[in-house]
């Protein structure tokens, strides 16, 4: 288990180097890749093996997507911070981040959610995975006109990873195990052997991080905060929310996959897979990446078996091996992943029936938590609506009936009790029935 996760993971050994070591105009690196390779794996390692030790459970930590592209080309492209500056911004995030997990806060956020809307978040990051291997395997495209579409479908590395696709669920159905590994195996050598382009091969430097030894440590700029607070303020609560949402939601939907969730719906150990997002954020900030959450990737170690701290710590373990494996995770294409992410989004499709779509209360927050997370390409945006609709639509409904009850009363008080409401006739019936 602890292997498949980092199999599906280690894309972001390369792609996040890739992103944040991205040239500017001048053709210069804000930060090396060889410093951000080393800086993912590490921070990726210690994050993971901190929620194995201290939390026992199996969830593989390393930085996100998309916080990633905010820090090169949002703070660093968009703001002009420098490199320096904006990883103290990540820093400071991470600090606060602790102190939230530390005091409770970030728990009783999450205890505030109903069931159905807890639910509907484990549904959409199955579906955001889905989304993102029909993606990697090339059956969904960008279009201009139409944002998506349906891909070529006479490229033969779709029609070696539909192959997997469906050679993995033979084997899900038969219950054999390690099947998420056997088809990365299968689709990764008959993608080699049959000499299909691989977009993680051309990247050429890579491959020399093995060499260098050493973290590489930046001299992070706080004084950035006196110069420019509101820049610097507000990246540090944009990665904050998206932090907080983020890894509050992949943690509830691992944990109700893996069947951790105790009788009152909450994950054991959760505070400490929120520090050690913090910590590895931290750690990461130092080295020179971006801040670090729990990937939902994990789902495919969960479907492996992964129920215990093991996964997360052999996931660190080959984690700190990783800058040396660069080159065999050249090797793995994207479609041999892409399997994976899909067959795990259709079984966390499970949890849905515990929505009752009856009742619009419910179901509205639901369905925009479902819809907006692959529609938005953004985990936290899409729970972020959720639970701003079910506050907001709770709000709404609760001033509609204070304002009902202060109408009757109003009525009552002019008219007396004779004129009573339509509903209190209806109500008076009723109980004359009964």
């Amino acid at each position: 288990a602890g292997l498949v996760t980092w199999v599906t993971m280690s894309y972001i050994v390369v792609v996040n180097p890739m992103i944040l070591s991205a040239p500017d105009d001048d053709g210069s690196s804000p930060i090396s890749f060889h410093a951000a390779c080393r800086a993912t794996c590490f921070s990726a390692a210690v994050a993971s093996g901190f929620v194995g030790i201290a939390a026992n459970l199996p969830f593989g930590l390393a930085a996100g997507m998309g916080l990633n592209s905010y820090l090169r080309y949002g703070m660093i492209g968009k703001m002009g911070m420098a490199p320096e500056a904006a990883l103290a911004c990540v820093f400071v995030q991470a600090v606060i981040f602790a102190l939230l997990a530390a005091s409770g806060i970030a728990d009783r956020t999450q205890a505030m959610l109903p069931t159905a809307l807890k639910s509907s978040i484990t549904v959409a990051i199955g579906v955001f995975q889905a989304f993102v291997g029909f993606q990697l395997m090339g059956l969904i495209v960008k279009s201009d006109t139409t944002m998506v579409s349906l891909g070529d479908l006479t490229q033969p590395t779709l029609w070696l990873a539909l192959t997997s696709t469906v050679l993995v669920a033979a084997l899900f159905v038969r219950k054999v195990k390690g099947a998420t590994i056997l088809g990365i195996v299968f689709t990764a050598l008959a993608s080699n052997a049959l000499g299909l382009q691989n977009a993680r091969q051309p990247l050429g430097g890579p491959a020399d991080a093995a060499t260098l030894s050493g973290p590489g440590m930046y001299n992070l700029d706080f004084s950035s905060a006196m110069d420019d607070p509101q820049a610097f303020g507000t990246a540090v609560l944009c990665m904050l929310f998206i932090v907080v949402f983020d890894t509050a939601g992949v943690q509830h939907g691992i944990g109700q996959q893996a069947g951790l969730l105790d009788e009152n719906g909450t994950l054991p150990g959760a505070k400490f897979a929120y520090l050690g997002s913090a910590l590895g954020t931290a750690v990461g900030a130092v080295m020179g990446t971006s801040p670090v959450i729990i990937h939902n990737e994990s789902c495919a170690g969960v479907q492996e078996g992964g129920r215990t701290g093991l996964c997360a710590v052999t996931t660190a373990v080959l984690f700190l091996c990783s800058p040396m494996l660069v080159p065999l995770i050249e090797l793995i294409p994207p479609q041999a992943t892409a399997p994976c992410l899909v067959l795990v989004g259709a079984l966390m499709m499970t949890p849905i029936r515990d929505i009752d779509f009856m009742d619009l209360r419910l179901a509205l927050p639901a369905f925009l938590t479902i819809v907006i997370t692959p529609l938005a390409y953004s985990i936290s945006a899409g729970i972020f609506a959720g639970i701003a609709s079910y506050f907001v639509l709770g709000a709404v409904l609760r001033l509609a009936e204070v304002m009902e009850k202060a109408g009757e009363s109003f009525g009552s008080a002019i008219f007396g009790e004779s004129r009573r409401s339509p509903r209190r006739e209806h109500t008076a019936m009723l109980m004359e029935c009964c």
